[in-house]
């Protein structure tokens, strides 16, 4: 039975989720705490599964509690109960939360959400990637694009459109900004998967917190892992972005769905700056079996860790609350087949897009590289599209 802890120094909060949860009982097994040091007592005599904190709480607070946590317990799932929204205490849980939900909470939207981070307990199965994945605050950004973003924003005058562009171009960045602006504190009808969209959403003043005083957006120091380049990884999952979106156009989709491919794309190997900043002793030496044995990069993984970083990626990104279709797509882009729906959707774009993008840059790649899935596409009648999408796909960048 997974164990849940929830954290709030209002009695009466507590005996309330106890109440809107009574009839999970049977499945949870759930703690009410009235306090963070209680809390941090709790959790080293028992594993805690996943902790639903309030934020303004005296002594020791929200922010506080789960930056513990993240040291102390870097496996248990960390979510923010709050009806406190003001933006100075939404930036300081952007690092140690990873999902945040405003009160009043129906139970639900509760009930979903918590279900929702239990079901990913059981997504990835190596629980030292689980642990690796769960304690990622942030992710590495290119130094070029850290320092294009300050200058943007340092400005008298910032342009929202010059800074979404530089956002768009990293994809630690572009994680972190989708991750806030989906959050339940802001009460989005519907998920966000424009950069430019988030940046209007949250406004400069928030992007401009978010990128130089919380340091969010911060640069990782380079570690040795060999054969890999955040610079390369950066450029190839940029030009699968564009060519995803640029698939979806062609199909003719709505806009919804242009922005998940574009989204998807510039997302689907971020489980590789998990590995490659987190184990970088190891995946140098995955990287280059891949390279001496002319493997695919992803079945060595699966060898060496039980997991790809397909897999790893996915987890964090639905650990982070983005949107499902996202989440597919970056799961699934080596292996199409998996997915069930029998239509054009981000997966197939993205899958389409990643082989097309290593065909155009082939030397900065992966050797060897991907390849389509043909069974698969003939079977959902898209065979005929490969050479109209890849004319188009070259043409996008072109332009």
């Amino acid at each position: 039975m997974k164990t849940l802890l929830f954290v709030d120094d209002e009695t009466k909060v507590l005996q309330g989720l106890q109440r809107q949860l009574r009839h999970m009982r049977l499945e949870w097994n759930m703690h009410f705490i009235d306090g963070g040091q209680k809390a941090l007592d709790f959790m080293a005599a028992q594993p805690v599964d996943i902790i639903v904190s309030d934020m303004m709480m005296p002594g020791m607070d929200g922010s506080q509690l789960l930056t513990e946590v993240v040291k102390r317990h870097p496996r248990t799932v960390r979510i923010i109960l709050s009806g406190h929204a003001e933006r100075e205490s939404v930036l300081r849980l952007v690092g140690p939360a990873h999902q945040y939900l405003s009160k009043p909470c129906d139970a639900d939207e509760l009930r979903k959400a918590i279900g929702r981070a239990f079901g990913l307990r059981d997504l990835l199965g190596n629980e030292r990637l689980k642990q690796l994945a769960t304690r990622v605050k942030n992710l590495p950004t290119l130094p070029a694009l850290q320092n294009k973003l300050t200058e943007e924003l340092r400005k008298d005058s910032p342009s929202m459109e010059r800074v979404a562009e530089i956002i768009s171009r990293d994809i630690g960045m572009t994680a972190k900004i989708l991750q806030l602006v989906n959050s339940a504190f802001f009460g989005l009808a519907q998920p966000i998967s424009n950069p430019l969209d988030a940046v209007i959403y949250l406004g400069l003043n928030t992007v401009r917190a978010l990128a130089l005083s919380v340091g969010i957006f911060s640069q990782y120091e380079q570690k040795n892992c060999k054969l890999f380049s955040l610079d390369v990884l950066a450029s190839h999952s940029w030009t699968t972005g564009v060519m995803s979106r640029s698939i979806a156009q062609q199909e003719r989709m709505e806009l919804k769905i242009l922005e998940q491919c574009f989204l998807a794309g510039m997302l689907h190997d971020v489980g590789q700056l998990v590995l490659a900043f987190g184990l970088h002793d190891e995946y140098s030496e995955v990287l280059a079996k891949a390279k001496a044995e002319n493997l695919q990069i992803w079945q060595v993984e699966q060898e060496a860790f039980g997991a790809s970083h397909a897999d790893v990626g996915a987890y964090l990104l639905a650990l982070w609350g983005l949107p499902n279709p996202i989440i597919e797509a970056v799961a699934m882009h080596h292996q199409p087949s998996r997915c069930v729906a029998p239509e054009f959707s981000p997966t197939i774009a993205v899958h389409a897009a990643d082989v097309f993008a290593h065909q155009c840059f082939a030397g900065n790649t992966e050797v060897p590289p991907p390849q389509l899935d043909l069974a698969y596409l003939t079977s959902l009648g898209f065979a005929e599209r490969i050479e109209t999408w890849q004319a188009g796909c070259k043409e996008e960048l072109n332009n």
